[in-house]
Formats: C-alpha cells, sequence, structure tokens
C-alpha cells in the first residue's frame, strides 16, 4: 500500500514579513551599535558637561572589568577604553578586592554626577550575571530595552524555520547553518522556501543549490571581510 505523506506546510506570508522586519531592523541596531567607538573614560566628564550625553552604563565590576559606555543619541555610543587598576585586586590573594573597587568607582561616579544634567540616565548593569547575559547582542539593550527579547525570539523562530521548515531551495540546511552563524537569517527569511515576492502557486524554477561546503566558504570569506574592512 503507498502511503502519501503531506507535504510541510510553508510559513504564512504575515509571519515572514513580520520576522523579516524584527530581523532587519536588529541587524541596523547591531551594526550601529554592537562595537561602540573606544576613548578614555575620563573624558565622559567633558562630554556630560557639554551636555551631549543622554545615558551612562556602567558594569557592577567596572573598572576591574566590564564595560563604561555613554549615549548621545539611541544610535550613538562611545565606550571605555579598558585600563584596569592595580589597587582593586588583593596583592596577596590576587583575588578582587570590592572595598577598594567600591572606593575607586564612587569617587568616579561622583564626578559623572556632578557633572552630569539631571535628565542624564545613570545605570548600573550586572554584566555576565543577572538576565542580561541571555538576552544576545548588548547592542540591543543600547538602543531599547524591550527590543532585547523580540529580537532574541525572532532570531530564534528564524533557526527553527531553518531546521525544521520546507527544504529549503537556494541552499542546503548546512549551508545555511553556517550562514546563520554570520548573520544570515535575514536572507533566509527573505528568500526560503520561496522569495517574499513570489506568488505560493507561482511555479518556481530550481535553482542550483549551495551545499554545505561552499556555504561554509561563503560563510568564512564575508567573516573574514567583514574583519578586514573593520580593521
Amino acid at each position: 500500500m503507498r502511503v502519501v505523506v503531506p507535504a510541510r506546510q510553508e510559513t504564512p506570508f504575515g509571519v515572514r514579513l513580520v520576522l523579516l522586519f524584527v530581523l532587519a531592523l536588529s541587524t541596523v541596531v547591531v551594526h550601529l551599535n554592537q562595537a561602540p567607538a573606544l576613548r578614555p573614560a575620563g573624558e565622559l566628564i567633558p562630554d556630560l558637561r557639554a551636555g551631549g550625553v543622554s545615558r551612562v552604563v556602567y558594569d557592577r565590576d567596572w573598572p576591574a572589568y566590564g564595560t563604561l559606555t555613554w549615549s548621545h543619541g539611541p544610535l550613538s555610543w562611545t565606550q571605555a577604553r579598558f585600563d584596569q587598576p592595580d589597587d582593586v585586586w588583593d596583592p596577596r590573594t590576587t583575588r578582587l578586592d570590592r572595598e577598594a573597587l567600591r572606593r575607586r568607582q564612587e569617587a568616579f561616579l561622583a564626578q559623572v554626577r556632578a557633572a552630569a544634567d539631571p535628565s542624564v540616565e545613570i545605570v548600573r548593569t550586572e554584566g555576565f550575571r543577572g538576565a542580561g547575559a541571555l538576552i544576545g547582542s548588548p547592542a540591543y539593550e543600547r538602543w531599547w530595552k524591550p527590543f532585547a527579547p523580540v529580537a532574541v525570539t525572532a532570531e530564534a523562530l528564524a533557526w527553527l524555520l531553518m531546521l525544521a521548515g520546507p527544504g529549503p531551495r537556494y541552499a542546503s540546511r548546512w549551508a545555511w547553518f553556517w550562514m546563520f552563524l554570520i548573520g544570515g537569517s535575514l536572507l533566509y527569511v527573505l528568500l526560503e522556501p520561496r522569495p517574499l515576492w513570489r506568488g505560493p502557486h507561482e511555479v518556481l524554477p530550481a535553482p542550483e543549490r549551495i551545499d554545505g561546503t561552499r556555504g561554509f566558504a561563503i560563510a568564512v570569506a564575508i567573516l573574514f571581510g567583514t574583519a578586514m574592512a573593520g580593521a
């Protein structure tokens, strides 16, 4: 007896469109906010006095480790260069001296508060200890905190569609796997299993699929090119 196995249903157009919008927005946010310009921490004080800062975010363990960033706008951030002080570490045990760190941090924050306009938001984060470690790129929170879980959920759904959805047309799952690691989820949602601009009943020619080896090569080439461009 022949058994007919029903084909997997394609993801509804509206769902793909929403995913595409969120992934496109997260790509822009990460591109602009992922790697803020590095400057000495002391330059925050004149920036505050000049009135060009709207938000200051510091890690609970800064300056022992962690980061200090300040915002000139939702998509314009600066990060303090890491200059670890020696006096926050106990020379005998080599452990972090919390009291010394507290004194140094409070002294710097006193200068920050004295120079800051009352409208400037000063925020302490928990670094990798809190829930913030689970919400993906810190660029999301720098732009708009509620967007972080939305962006991560969209990325997870794109992965789920790639792994469990209808068979992709333009590349194998292994090829898409490698390309997802460098941000290919946006392209996947746009193209697979059929381009968003093509109708659901339109007959499409079978393209030459990219296999896993070529997908890996493409991912490495893009990663290398991006690194060279940013150098």
